[in-house]
C-alpha cells in the first residue's frame, strides 16, 4: 500500500508539469524524437503495417525506413485507442502524449522499489520509499510529452535490475527468466540497454567463479536472452530483414551477442558437472575464455558492426550528429552545457563512494550484490562519458546503489526515540542525492536545455503552410533546417527531406547541397528533388556552420536577400517561408 502510494504521487507530480501546456499538443512534445513517434503511432492506427516502420513523408517519394521498433509505440498506440471514440483523434493524441510517460513514471517507482528490496542489509531493515528521490534524472524521461522510447526503456532496465539483484540470492530461476526477458524487450526497443546486458553478463560470471552464483542462473540468462531476442526479431521486424545485417536496430547481431552469455552458461555448467574447476581463478579464465571468444566470433561473422552502430556514417551527412544533444560526449557536454554534465555524474560518483565506504566497513567482503552495483554504476559512467544518452541509465544505477546506505540510515532511525532524529535520517539520503542533482543546474553559470520551438518554432509560418488556397492545398515537399523535420510531419501534410536520423541518407545529403552548398547546387538539387518550399531559421545554426564549403543559400536567406528563385510566402520572429518560384518548378 505504501508502495501504491508512493507511485500515485510521482504520477500526480509528473503530470503536473505538463497540464499548463494541455491546450496545445506541438508544446507538449519535448523534443524531434518525440515528434516522430507521435508521428509513427499515428500512422500505425490509420492502417501502416506493424513491421512497416518505413517514415514515407521522410525524404519523399521512397521514405526512409525508420530503425525504431513498434514495441515502444505500444503504450501511446492502446491510450489513443482507447480514447479516440469518446474524444477524437487529435484530442485523444493530446491526451495520451499527456498521460503516459506520467504512467510510465509511477510504474518505474514501482518498480524501483521492488527491485531494491534484496539489497537491503537484512530483512528487518527498513525500505525508505522517500528513495525514489534519487530518480529524478530518470523521471525527466517521463515527464508529459516525452513519448520517445527512453522512458519504457528506463521502466525495462528497471525491472531487469531487480531481477538481477534477485539471481545473486540463488533460490529458484524464476528471477534470471525474467532477466531475460526484460533484456530481450528493452533490446529489441533500443540497443542503449546493451552494456547493461553485458554487465549482468558479466556479474553473474564473477559470482559464479567466486562461488557466489550459480552457473544454471548464467546459463538461464543467457539462454533466455538468447530465446527473446530471436522471437521478437521475428515478430517485430518483416521477414525481409530477418537476416539483414543492421547494427543499429535489433538484428541476428544482437542474437548472437546473447547466445555468447548463453554459452558461458554452458561452460559453467559443464565444469561444475566435471568438477574440474576448484579454483576461482580457474572458473574465471574459463568464463572468460568463452565470452571473449564469442565475442570475437561475432565480430569475424559482422565485421560491419564492429565500430558501432554510426561506424558507416560518412562525413557528407555526419554533421547531423554535432547537433544531438543524446549523442554528445560527457567532455564535450562539459564544454557546452556544464551545469548539466555535473547534474548527470554526480549521483553516480557518489554512489560509487558510498559502495566503497561501505565495503570497507563491511565483514563479508565479498557479496556478490556490491559487486553487481558498482559494475552497473560504472557501466552507466562509461556509457555516459561516451555519449550523455545514458545519463538516465547511470542514475538509476546510481539510485539502487544507494538503496543500502539509505536503509542503514532507516534502521538507525527505527531505533531513536527523538522524532526529529528519525525524520532527519530516514530523509537524509534521498534529500541529499536531490539536491547534488538539482544544484548544479540551478546554481551554476551557463545555458539551460531547450527545447524544438527554441531552434525554429515552425508554428510561426503554420497558417501559410496549412493555407488550403496555397501550400496547404496539396502535399508539397519542403527543405527545412533538419530539427525542424519531425514538427513539419507533425503539424502538416507536407514531407520533408531531412530530420535528424542517420538512415536519412540521401536527403541528409540533398539538404546540405540546398542550404550549405552553392548557388548552382542548391538550385539543381531544389529542381532534382521536386522541392515546392522553403523554410529557414535564423536561430537554427545553418549546416554552413559544419560544412567548410561555400553556403550560398543559408548566407543569402540570413542576410534576408533571398535568390530570385525563392518567392517570400511569410515570416516570423527569425523564421522565413519562401515558395520556388514557377519558372524553377517547370524546370523539372
Amino acid at each position: 500500500m505504501q508502495y501504491c502510494a508512493v507511485a500515485l504521487l510521482c504520477f500526480a507530480l509528473l503530470l503536473s508539469a505538463g497540464l499548463g501546456r494541455q491546450g496545445d499538443t506541438a508544446a507538449l512534445l519535448r523534443d524531434t524524437d518525440d515528434f516522430m513517434r507521435t508521428i509513427q503511432v499515428v500512422d500505425w492506427l490509420d492502417g501502416q503495417g506493424w513491421s512497416d516502420t518505413v517514415q514515407r513523408r521522410l525524404d519523399p517519394p521512397e521514405g526512409v525506413d525508420m530503425h525504431w521498433s513498434r514495441l515502444a509505440d505500444l503504450p501511446l498506440a492502446a491510450s489513443v485507442s482507447l480514447a479516440e471514440p469518446w474524444l477524437g483523434r487529435a484530442a485523444a493524441v493530446h491526451l495520451a502524449a499527456l498521460t503516459v510517460p506520467p504512467v510510465l513514471g509511477a510504474l518505474l517507482a514501482l518498480t524501483f522499489l521492488w527491485g531494491a528490496v534484496p539489497l537491503l542489509p537484512n530483512r528487518r531493515a527498513p525500505l525508505p520509499v522517500v528513495m525514489v528521490a534519487t530518480l529524478i534524472v530518470p523521471f525527466g524521461f517521463m515527464l508529459p510529452g516525452r513519448v520517445d522510447h527512453h522512458g519504457l526503456q528506463l521502466l525495462l532496465i528497471a525491472l531487469a535490475m531487480g531481477c538481477l539483484f534477485r539471481t545473486l540470492q540463488p533460490s529458484d530461476l524464476w528471477p534470471a527468466v525474467g532477466l531475460g526477458i526484460a533484456g530481450g524487450i528493452s533490446l529489441a526497443i533500443g540497443l542503449e540497454t546493451l552494456p547493461f546486458l553485458g554487465a549482468a553478463a558479466v556479474i553473474l560470471s564473477l559470482a559464479w567463479a567466486g562461488r557466489r552464483g550459480t552457473a544454471s542462473a548464467l546459463a538461464c540468462f543467457g539462454a533466455v536472452l538468447t530465446a527473446s531476442s530471436l522471437v521478437l526479431l521475428l515478430l517485430t521486424r518483416p521477414p525481409s530483414a530477418w537476416t539483414a545485417m543492421a547494427c543499429d536496430s535489433m538484428s541476428l547481431v544482437h542474437v548472437a551477442l546473447s547466445a555468447t552469455v548463453f554459452a558461458g552458461g554452458v561452460a559453467a555448467l559443464a565444469l561444475d558437472r566435471l568438477r574440474s574447476g576448484k579454483s576461482w581463478p580457474w572458473r574465471l579464465v574459463t568464463v572468460s575464455g568463452v565470452g571473449i571468444a564469442g565475442l570475437a566470433l561475432v565480430v569475424a561473422v559482422f565485421p560491419q558492426c564492429a565500430g558501432g552502430p554510426y561506424a558507416g556514417l560518412s562525413g557528407d551527412i555526419g554533421y547531423w550528429l554535432l547537433r544531438v544533444n543524446e549523442a554528445q560526449s560527457l567532455a564535450d557536454l562539459f564544454g557546452w552545457k556544464p551545469r548539466v554534465a555535473v547534474s548527470a555524474v554526480i549521483l553516480p560518483l557518489a554512489a560509487l563512494a558510498a559502495l566503497g565506504w561501505q565495503w570497507m566497513r563491511a565483514s563479508d567482503r565479498s557479496d556478490p550484490r556490491r559487486l553487481a552495483l558498482a559494475v552497473l554504476v560504472l557501466t552507466g559512467l562509461a556509457v555516459t562519458a561516451w555519449q550523455v544518452r545514458g545519463m538516465g541509465h547511470a542514475a538509476l544505477a546510481a539510485g539502487f546503489a544507494l538503496i543500502p546506505l539509505a536503509a542503514a540510515a532507516g534502521e538507525r532511525a527505527r531505533r531513536s526515540r527523538r522524532m526529529s532524529v528519525r525524520l532527519g535520517l530516514l530523509g537524509c539520503v534521498p534529500l541529499a542525492c536531490a539536491f547534488a542533482v538539482i544544484a548544479p543546474v540551478k546554481l551554476m553559470p551557463g545555458p539551460v536545455a531547450t527545447g524544438w520551438k527554441d531552434g525554429c518554432d515552425v508554428t510561426a509560418v503554420l497558417a501559410a503552410l496549412n493555407d488550403p488556397a496555397g501550400l496547404g492545398a496539396e502535399q508539397r515537399t519542403l527543405a527545412a533546417p533538419i530539427d525542424a523535420g519531425p514538427a513539419l510531419l507533425f503539424l502538416t501534410r507536407h514531407g520533408v527531406l531531412a530530420g535528424p536520423y542517420h538512415r536519412n541518407v540521401r536527403g541528409l545529403t540533398d539538404n546540405r547541397r540546398i542550404f550549405a552548398g552553392t548557388e548552382a547546387e542548391a538550385r539543381a538539387t531544389v529542381v532534382e528533388r521536386g522541392v515546392d518550399a522553403i523554410l529557414f531559421c535564423r536561430k537554427f545554426e545553418g549546416l554552413s556552420n559544419y560544412a567548410n564549403r561555400p553556403a550560398f543559400l543559408d548566407d543569402r536567406l540570413a542576410a534576408g536577400r533571398p535568390p530570385g528563385w525563392l518567392i517570400p510566402v511569410a515570416r516570423g520572429e527569425g523564421i522565413a517561408l519562401y515558395r520556388v518560384a514557377p519558372d524553377t518548378v517547370a524546370a523539372r
